[in-house]
């Protein structure tokens, strides 16, 4: 199990991706985190702040590259950052319940 994690500076792209992997049923969940402050350092060393949204989302390990390929295929140049964290305990009758919302991989 993994929690996919989506970052984007598009609430409308975060949106998109989370109703097109549920529908696809790469994702068994999906929670978005609205405006979070994203900081990273420009090329002068500064401190950028910057606005984000978070999509987050329970999944099978082994549907990261699917899932991986098919935002690459359906948003190309617009991919937004998309990394994955193991899951690495959860309650037995929940994990029944996230692998069937789920596709077989």
């Amino acid at each position: 199990m993994m929690t996919l994690q989506v970052i984007s500076s598009d609430q409308t792209l975060i949106h998109e991706i989370a109703d097109f992997l549920l529908s696809e049923k790469l994702l068994a969940n999906a929670m978005i985190s609205e405006g979070v402050v994203y900081k990273t350092r420009d090329n002068l060393g500064n401190i950028v702040n910057s606005k984000r949204y978070i999509l987050k989302g329970i999944s099978k390990s082994l549907l990261f590259h699917t899932i991986n390929k098919k935002l690459r295929e359906k948003f190309k140049d617009n991919m937004p950052l998309l990394y994955s964290e193991p899951v690495i305990l959860i309650d037995p009758e929940q994990t029944d319940i996230i692998i069937d919302r789920l596709i077989k991989a």
